[in-house]
């Protein structure tokens, strides 16, 4: 939401002005059952639960970085190093229902061990909380350039070797013939794939 809603509410100004959106939280409701009912029309994101009679569209790939205050110690260095990730103290971001905890799959499988000093359920407060603290977090390049600016934060390279992921948009094969869910399927493809 916090990268992607911006712009889409931008596009949906200048192409249909009278489109209201609504968005959910795939842990607020069972995402896949919402989809086959056409109570939620379109997914977006890294949703690996949603294989089996859904399609799906790359819109991006991205990577995961180190984000942090410009007040951090960090800031000051053009890049994070392996030791300065495991020195520091962590936020740990813990998206039920995404595939963003294979991050901390990938960092256990290279056994680096982080220092997690708060755990949160989702990314919403990520910019407050690393704004008032000397705390990291590894989170999606676009969310990083998103929150870099109004909260004083800055982003670097990620240490560990960790895979791009995959951003896509998801719709129930039930309405992959609907008028309207092409057309949204559409706007987005335009409003945020890759060139």
């Amino acid at each position: 939401e916090i990268y992607s809603t911006p712009p889409l509410w931008a596009a949906l100004r200048r192409a249909a002005p009278g489109v209201s959106i609504s968005t959910v939280r795939n842990t607020a409701v069972n995402l896949r059952d919402a989809m086959e009912a056409g109570q939620v029309d379109i997914a977006i994101g890294l949703l690996p639960q949603l294989k089996a009679g859904f399609f799906q569209r790359r819109l991006f790939m991205q990577r995961y970085v180190c984000l942090f205050s410009a007040d951090h110690p960090l800031s000051a260095k053009s890049r994070v190093s392996l030791k300065d990730f495991g020195a520091a103290e962590h936020v740990l971001i813990q998206a039920a229902g995404t595939g963003h905890g294979q991050v901390d799959e990938q960092l256990a499988a290279q056994g680096i061990v982080r220092r997690v000093r708060l755990t949160v359920p989702h990314f919403v407060a990520v910019g407050h909380i690393l704004r008032a603290s000397t705390m990291i977090a590894t989170v999606p390049q676009k969310l990083a350039e998103s929150l870099a600016e109004p909260f004083g934060l800055v982003w670097r390279a990620h240490p560990a070797q960790l895979p791009q992921v995959a951003i896509n948009s998801f719709w129930h094969a039930r309405f992959h013939r609907d008028p309207g869910n092409q057309w949204l399927r559409g706007l987005l493809f335009d409003t945020f794939a890759d060139a």
